[in-house]
């Protein structure tokens, strides 16, 4: 019997009705808490997750670029998910001004195991652009993203055979990260769409670059279910032809995504073993704007499988090499298609060998090409998905908030001031912030935001206004109370909807009431609604700081808490520095290294620079390791030279490098700086520099300077379950060092300096990424005392971070008459595959040793300090039972040994580099500080224990 069409949908409700009956109601994942499917490339290797994991603290919903801001950087790198409501605008409706201002607005750049996911339909990002650089585990999901517009595109006369205009910004950039889903996100031009672009050099003056390009090493990457609308040069896989370290990563998979109105590169393809299956393709060869060029490219090394793929190309003949285009391929270079259609016929033969050299490794379903298009267009793109997880992520203060509170007593001295307002205030070019001592109305600090303080300055690429000096520790150093240390830094960050003010250091005493006013020019917001009007001296915005502490020796140390002493270690600093330094008096009873000092730091965050002089014996201890992070942008442009204290700011302008006409002050490019400190202890926190290397700066720039003398009674630095942590060159030091159990990372010479002896035991020392550079990096330079034992690493471990491909042992920055040697030394030491085989670096320079005859650039071999340089068992560059990460060991025959260096015009062989014949001197820590005689006044006084 035939039954009605009402009957069968009974039925099949009744049948639907029975089975819930039947079985317990499966728990729906939230989109948010997903993780990258099984069919994907992002699912390999551990898989990718990106927040799912994380805690309601760690769950953030923002509304505006402060907002989002906020939530990137609150937590570190601990599971976070993000979700945007709305649409933000990056530039905040001020247009950018200049590539500068554009490449420091538009720029949202995730960490690791993060979610950033679209709330639902309307929600994305204009003005902007998402940059996944260096990181492991992200999540990209349901935004509607207008590709960035550079306003400042570069015309090269040699790009092609008339040239063209090249822009720089992508929608996504992921370079050097992986394990990264993108999935459900819309990517366009509109509303600046190319044929709205003007016609300059007789060529469309093109401000968009890729949608979606993925370089340098990313890897394990899954792009599913995008729309990718009207854009040309749409997804860039691999960085270029002599880029070889992508070999072996760009490990893709592209799958169920439309791409309509797409010029070209949907993907083009160097290297990669990249998986397409079921994308939907739509355009025309003779549209008006974006007309299609090809869809995919197959460059050098390009090993692509495609399955199930529709090409809908009007205009387009028959044939695969109306889609695929070869863009000078080499012999490795394949692409292997089953199942796929041009115009609803088969792709048949292509250009290029169908030989790839490698299977899917996941399992996966694909589609009938039939069912392609109406899959992809009612599932890809944003708005698709809706999420409605939520958390107490923190970023933002209620409207109006005052920090410290109108009236409040018991404040630390070294307070930040905080203002709240409606939404992300503005902040001026002009204005100034003053506090002033209640009881006589005397101006004790005043900050100014316009480009005032700087203006000796003649250059043109750092932003001046917002821009003050300050003098780390003055009047805390007791040899001289105008001693300090002089450093550039910005007093006034935004954060959410609140705007917090850094004082200048040590203006404020103990028990003193404190009135503070603010210029209305200073901010532009809304406070409760009303535009913001400055505070005035006769506001009532008052408090009265805390008593001193009771302790001279021991203080705690709170960005948040109510009973800490200080809110910050520059305030913990001076105040040890005051009484216990080695010029305060003796009747305070702590000026000597006889005496333990200790200061003690609470969870939270300390983005600040810090100075130490003349203490002995004080240990920094945090409350954890991961949850205490210390340490502010620092780089070499900004805060010149390795620094040092002094009397006074200097006045000398550079004359080099990418930022000239800067003024040098002295104090430094370092986050800490620590001046004859003996028998400092740093324990259990995160010291970091968290600068950001770009092509637009010099970008030098240590955690730490640990500065003593080079002679035997030069001071001790320990370093215990540290994480110590920059872009470039983190650790600088002198003297005695023990670095126990702890983190090291960087990437450019980031250990470095010219220390008696440094031993890292049991640590690691891990090579990042380096977003500035495509070489590889170099974890030592070695300026070592002559006959002392320089930096060796004993049991201890070589890693590296996300698209880190390569990186050399060391190189030496040795000169024709430089004192210094090369001496570096690994005993037991766990080195990862990034290593390059050689291991030590030597290039064409010269040293005493000779003139290089080696390919490492320009870098010349190294000093020792031997007869003819050569590396002996007791100086140089040398090497001992090294073994594979998993304890395995080592094949080091591609190492650099007995090398030609020329010398006075002749060829001479030397041993730049050796195996250790023995480790007597360098097993343990007795032996690598033997000479040290800050102990006892003889050597063999120091042996440091955990």
């Amino acid at each position: 019997m035939m039954r009605t069409s009402s009957q069968r949908l009974g039925a099949a409700l009744a049948c639907t009705l029975l089975t819930a009956l039947a079985l317990p109601a499966a728990a729906q994942t939230d989109p948010a808490r997903e993780v990258a499917p099984a069919d994907g490339w992002a699912a390999m290797a551990g898989g990718t997750s990106g927040g799912a994991a994380a805690t309601a603290e760690q769950i953030y919903t923002v509304g505006n670029r402060a907002q989002l801001l906020a939530a990137i950087a609150n937590g570190g790198t601990r599971p976070k998910i993000i979700k945007l409501v709305g649409s933000i605008d990056m530039s905040e409706g001020q247009p950018y001004t200049s590539h500068a201002d554009q490449d420091l607005r538009a720029m949202v750049r995730l960490p690791s195991n993060t979610t950033l996911i679209g709330a639902g339909p309307g929600a994305g990002l204009a003005n902007g652009r998402i940059e996944i650089i260096g990181v492991s585990n992200v999540i990209v999901r349901n935004l509607h993203i207008v590709a960035p517009c550079d306003v400042a595109p570069v015309w090269d006369p040699s790009d092609g055979a008339t040239g063209s205009w090249n822009a720089a910004y992508d929608a996504i950039t992921i370079l050097g990260a992986d394990h990264v889903w993108i999935d459900r996100n819309t990517i366009t031009d509109v509303p600046v769409t190319d044929d709205t672009l003007p016609i300059e050099n007789g060529k469309t003056k093109q401000c968009h670059d890729g949608a979606i390009d993925i370089t340098r090493g990313g890897n394990y990457v899954t792009v599913s279910y995008n729309m990718l609308d009207r854009h040309d040069k749409t997804m860039l896989i691999g960085h270029s032809d002599s880029f070889s370290a992508d070999i072996g990563r760009l490990k893709v998979t592209i799958a169920n995504n439309v791409f309509n109105a797409i010029g070209q590169r949907a993907p083009r393809v160097r290297y990669g073993q990249v998986h397409l299956f079921n994308n939907y393709h739509a355009g025309a060869k003779t549209a008006p704007v974006y007309a299609h060029s090809y869809s995919v490219g197959i460059g050098t090394g390009a090993q692509v499988i495609s399955h199930a793929n529709v090409h809908a190309i009007s205009g387009a003949a028959p044939g695969c090499a109306s889609v695929l285009q070869t863009l000078n391929p080499d012999a490795n270079s394949a692409f292997a298609d089953t199942g796929s259609l041009l115009n609803g016929a088969a792709l048949g033969a292509c250009p290029v060998s169908s030989a790839v050299g490698w299977s899917v490794p996941y399992a996966f379903t694909p589609r009938p090409a039939a069912l392609v298009k109406a899959n992809a267009l009612a599932k890809a793109g944003a708005g698709k998905l809706s999420t409605s997880i939520s958390g107490g992520g923190h970023v933002g203060l209620p409207p109006g908030t005052l920090l410290p509170v109108k009236g409040g007593t018991g404040v630390p001295t070294d307070t930040l001031l905080t203002l709240a307002f409606d939404s992300a205030p503005v902040l001026g070019s002009s204005g100034t912030i003053t506090v002033r001592r209640a009881s006589d109305n005397v101006v004790v600090d005043r900050i100014d935001i316009s480009t005032t303080p700087s203006a000796t300055d003649t250059q043109t690429a750092i932003p001046r206004s917002n821009l003050e000096i300050d003098a780390l520790g003055l009047g805390a150093m007791p040899e001289n109370a105008a001693r300090a240390r002089f450093v550039w830094y910005r007093p006034v960050t935004m954060q959410g909807n609140a705007a917090t003010i850094r004082l200048h250091s040590n203006r404020l005493a103990f028990d003193t009431t404190y009135t503070v006013s603010v210029d209305a020019s200073v901010f532009t917001g809304n406070v409760g609604g009303v535009p913001f009007s400055g505070i005035g001296s006769g506001a009532g915005w008052s408090f009265t700081t805390r008593s001193a502490p009771a302790s001279r020796t021991s203080v705690v140390v709170d960005d948040d808490g109510t009973t800490a002493d200080f809110r910050t270690l520059q305030g913990a600093l001076n105040w040890v520095m005051a009484a216990c330094s080695t010029g305060s008096s003796a009747s305070g009873g702590c000026n000597t290294v006889a005496t333990p000092k200790t200061i003690t730091l609470k969870n939270g965050l300390y983005p600040e620079l810090a100075t130490l002089r003349n203490v002995h014996n004080l240990t920094i201890v945090g409350e954890s390791r991961d949850g205490v992070r210390v340490g502010a942008a620092n780089f070499e442009s900004l805060n010149s030279g390795s620094g040092a204290s002094a009397t006074s700011a200097g006045t000398t302008l550079t004359t080099s490098g990418r930022v000239p006409g800067h003024r040098v002050l002295g104090g430094g490019r370092s986050a800490l700086l620590v001046e004859n400190a003996d028998l400092l202890t740093l324990a259990n926190f995160t010291l970091e520099n968290p600068h950001s290397r770009s092509t637009l700066y010099d970008n030098q720039a240590e955690a730490i300077y640990f500065n003593t003398s080079t002679t035997p009674a030069a001071a001790r630095l320990v370093a215990k379950e540290m994480n110590f942590l920059s872009e470039q060159d983190t650790l600088q030091l002198k003297g005695y060092v023990w670095v126990w159990r702890s983190l090291v990372a960087g990437n450019v010479d980031f250990i470095w300096g010219s220390v008696m002896a440094a031993l890292f035991e049991q640590s690691e020392i891990r090579s990042v990424f380096d977003p500035a550079s495509s070489s590889a990096g170099y974890i030592l330079q070695a300026r070592a005392t002559a006959g002392d034992a320089g930096f060796v690493f004993l049991d201890s471990s070589l890693t590296a971070g996300a698209g880190v491909t390569q990186a050399w042992l060391a190189r030496s920055g040795s000169t024709t008459s430089s004192t210094y040697v090369d001496n570096i030394a690994f005993i037991n030491t766990r080195i990862g595959p990034h290593i390059l085989p050689l291991g030590w670096c030597v290039g064409t320079g010269t040293s005493r040793t000779g003139t290089g005859q080696g390919s490492c650039s320009s870098n010349p071999p190294p000093w020792s300090g031997s007869g003819n340089g050569g590396a002996t068992d007791a100086a140089g560059w040398r090497e001992w039972n090294s073994m594979d990460l998993a304890g395995l060991p080592l094949d080091v025959s591609g190492r650099l040994g007995w090398t030609n260096v020329t010398v006075n015009g002749a060829s001479a062989t030397v041993q730049l580099a050796k195996p250790l014949d023995s480790t007597t001197g360098l097993a343990t820590r007795a032996e690598v500080f033997y000479k040290s005689t800050a102990a006892t006044g003889a050597p063999g006084g120091w042996v440091p224990a955990p």
